[in-house]
């Protein structure tokens, strides 16, 4: 994205008065190639114009092939939060995330890891849990992550969408295989109270309190996200949705040239949109019992199994949010 259209974005997104808070990412593709002077100008950018008292939070999401110490001190410099995409210990990571040239990326990812843990810099993980993952011991997964003191979340590739042929998405035949993964997950993150996994965090906060602040329809649908494209193309919504604007969405993909961030909100094709996600999360939380510790599902895995988003459960919630939810269920059943 260029400069000019990096400020563009910025002066349609700070016209907002009513903005008080804000998160920068970068997602998708690998954000760390275009080094740190690329970064050094939109930070610098993103703060010079920032309305008084709000200072952006930026996130970068990376798979850490390139992080070394002028990185790290760009990012402590600017309090900076760093995910990294690792799949676990080299075992498994290798088998789902070579490099392009085919060869193992964990050396590398580790050497990024363990270079952000001694500089201090604030973030987690993101491991993605294939049929390739339920082959490794979930005590092997779970020590990979505590033994580096890493918060960490997972996120489960669903046979749907994109990875509706990918040999390694799990389906509800992998039901059984998860149902035990996953159990034993819990166990081990309720055993060990300095361990952070970030699903059962959130789903345990729903269920028994504590989750602040409550999020409305638009929070709840993803619609609070700007996406925004290195060619000025922007849409509100989940950035899973990404690929769907490209084809069937395309009536709720728009641009920075012709369009301003704010006044197509009000645009009845957006409106049409936002209505759809808003009925789909309005009836999960009239007609599922698992609403408080998933709240409302994910749009984009509604979108792509069914091609709409009013609807309620689908493939990705009953593998996860509904799964560990009837595991903590089961549990406290068990100590009563």
């Amino acid at each position: 994205m260029s400069i000019d259209l990096v400020e563009k974005t910025l002066d349609q997104v700070y016209s907002n008065n009513a903005l008080c808070s804000m998160d920068v990412l970068w997602l998708t593709g690998e954000p760390l190639v275009l080094g740190v002077p690329y970064f050094r100008q939109v930070v610098d950018l993103c703060l010079e114009k920032a309305p008084p008292n709000m200072r952006p939070q930026f996130i970068v999401q990376t798979n850490g092939t390139l992080i070394d110490e002028n990185w790290c001190d760009f990012f402590t410099s600017h309090d900076f939060i760093v995910g990294v995409s690792v799949d676990g210990p080299a075992i498994i990571h290798d088998k789902q995330r070579l490099s392009l040239l085919g060869k193992p990326s964990f050396p590398d990812v580790e050497r990024g890891i363990d270079l952000l843990i001694k500089k201090g810099v604030r973030g987690g993980a993101i491991c993605v849990i294939t049929k390739a993952t339920l082959s490794l011991p979930p005590d092997e997964l779970f020590r990979f992550f505590q033994e580096k003191n890493i918060a960490w979340s997972y996120l489960l590739e669903a046979s749907i969408g994109d990875n509706k042929s990918s040999p390694s998405a799990l389906t509800a035949d992998d039901l059984p295989s998860l149902d035990r993964y996953l159990d034993r997950l819990l166990d081990l993150w309720a055993a060990h109270p300095d361990s952070y996994i970030r699903d059962f965090e959130q789903i345990s906060r729903r269920i028994f309190g504590g989750a602040q602040p409550r999020p409305d329809a638009d929070n709840l649908g993803c619609l609070d996200i700007l996406n925004v494209s290195a060619n000025g193309d922007f849409y509100w919504g989940n950035p899973e949705l990404m690929t769907a604007t490209l084809g069937p969405l395309t009536d709720i993909r728009f641009n920075l040239e012709r369009d301003d961030v704010w006044r197509i909100r009000s645009n009845p094709k957006f409106t049409a949109y936002q209505h759809q996600v808003h009925e789909g999360v309005k009836q999960c939380r009239e007609q599922c019992t698992y609403f408080e510790g998933c709240q409302g599902g994910n749009p984009a895995h509604k979108f792509y199994e069914f091609g709409s988003f009013d609807v309620t459960a689908h493939t990705s919630c009953r593998l996860n949010d509904q799964l560990v939810q009837t595991l903590m269920t089961r549990k406290l059943t068990i100590a009563n």
